[in-house]
């Protein structure tokens, strides 16, 4: 099945917003204006039926004791063109004047006109002539009782028509216009939402076939494209370093089993060929040799197992201080060798995890803080509690670290003297293994150091 793009998506979706709003608007609104003008007409006609009867009473003669039959008579016709028919009696109800007695046959074809334009155009509303009567008065005294007769509840003129119906040609018109300027600017607010995703897509697929130089633009307004736009640039960042990292990491261990292969070999051969004898001493080189490679290959099982999803941390209570204390013993030789002295501080701190993974960790801060700081200097480990978390700190005062190394120490295989081999300096993923150990105890572990040399390795662990 075709699937629809997402700028066609929106753009139907906001068309029919639009569509269905403006609709809902006409009808509603072209209803409320018709209803309104039909109370209109209802009261008007209502209105000028009690001026009419004002009217004539007005023209009542007191001292004669009559009304003015001629202005009864302009005043009949008048109101019969208007659809209103007259008729006037006295107090004992004689009749003075009627409308259709005067002109039955023009009475008659208003009265029909009427009728048949409203159940023409208005059949729902079922109207019919009916006759309402006024009590006329001269100031206090009742001169008179005037019947109209109009057709109700209400009826439209020939012009009032033509007035409703051009009143909803506009709101249609309107309505129509409203549409298309509506489906224009969903088009264009679609056009300015999906261009982003679009420049996201491209690079994503760019990146996802290796090439991880390229970046989405961040000149966006919306702040949630703009932080697409930054989280895939992000990305992107990441994976390229990740690259960077995986070719470094390839070199540095064909250069960790270089060395060892190649002394092996060299030795073997020069025996084979009997170019030099197999005495104790050189076997045992090549065993050194093959040590190495025992060792190197034994770091990277470790790494893998601490950096494993499945690590499996069988977790007591430890206390960090007594810990710290415990392995700090262990390095004592190691202390008198450079004549290093080593402290420890702080208060115990209790915490819930491997005590053998965790031992490994102060393990390996301690061994690089031996190997990095130099005779006669000063290694300390200090031990706290900090609101819920216990803080382990190693400090030495070795050579250091550069800012720009700082983030890069817990990489693989990365030392920051590159002068030092693996006999004196280590495979460089001791930090590694120490990294992946906290991440799995939801701890955090950091690096700072100073300017003028030294060192400072921060654990953190929830408590």
């Amino acid at each position: 099945m075709k699937k629809l793009r997402l700028k066609t998506s929106l753009s139907l979706v906001f068309a029919f917003i639009a569509v269905f709003t403006v609709f809902l608007v006409s009808v509603f609104s072209g209803h409320f204006i018709n209803r309104q003008f039909e109370e209109y007409v209802k009261q008007s006609q209502v209105e000028e039926a009690a001026d009419i009867a004002e009217s004539i009473a007005s023209n009542y003669d007191d001292e004669k004791g009559s009304f003015n039959i001629d202005y009864v008579h302009g005043m009949g016709m008048y109101a019969l063109r208007e659809g209103f028919i007259l008729k006037l009696y006295d107090n004992d109800m004689n009749l003075l004047w009627d409308a259709q007695n005067h002109d039955m046959a023009l009475c008659h074809e208003i009265m029909d006109g009427i009728i048949d334009r409203m159940q023409q155009e208005m059949p729902e509303i079922k109207g019919d002539f009916v006759t309402y009567s006024y009590n006329l008065k001269n100031g206090e005294k009742n001169c008179g009782v005037l019947e109209i007769s109009y057709f109700t509840p209400y009826y439209l003129d020939e012009s009032q028509f033509q007035f409703l119906k051009a009143l909803n040609m506009i709101l249609w018109i309107v309505g129509g216009i409203s549409i298309v300027v509506s489906a224009f600017l969903g088009f264009f607010i679609a056009k300015r939402i999906t261009d982003p995703i679009s420049g996201v897509i491209k690079a994503t697929t760019k990146i996802s076939e290796g090439d991880y130089s390229v970046r989405v633009g961040t000149n966006l307004k919306e702040q949630e494209t703009y932080e697409l736009a930054t989280a895939i640039n992000g990305m992107a960042e990441k994976l390229n370093e990740q690259e960077y990292l995986r070719k470094q990491m390839t070199d540095d261990l064909a250069h960790e089993l270089r060395t060892p292969v190649t002394n092996i070999s060299s030795y073997i051969e020069m025996m084979i060929d009997d170019i030099m004898e197999p005495t104790p001493e050189r076997l045992k080189s090549c065993y050194d040799e093959l040590s190495r490679l025992s060792g190197l290959i034994a770091d990277l099982e470790r790494l893998e197992n601490a950096e494993s999803d499945n690590i499996v941390l069988n977790k007591q209570d430890v206390d960090l201080y007594s810990l710290s204390n415990s392995i700090l013993h262990s390095f004592e030789n190691s202390f008198n060798e450079k004549n290093i002295s080593a402290n420890l501080y702080g208060e115990s701190a209790h915490v819930d995890a491997d005590e053998m993974r965790i031992g490994q960790v102060i393990t390996n801060l301690l061994s690089n803080a031996v190997k990095y700081t130099d005779e006669n200097g000063n290694i300390s480990v200090l031990v706290k509690k900090e609101r819920d978390k216990a803080i382990l700190v190693v400090e030495d005062t070795g050579i250091g670290i550069s800012k720009e190394e700082q983030s890069r120490v817990f990489e693989r295989f990365y030392r920051t003297d590159k002068s030092r081999t693996r006999k004196t300096g280590g495979a460089g993923i001791g930090l590694s293994i120490s990294k992946a150990i906290v991440q799995a105890h939801e701890g955090t572990i950091r690096c700072e150091s100073g300017e003028d040399g030294g060192s400072r390795f921060i654990v953190e662990l929830p408590i």
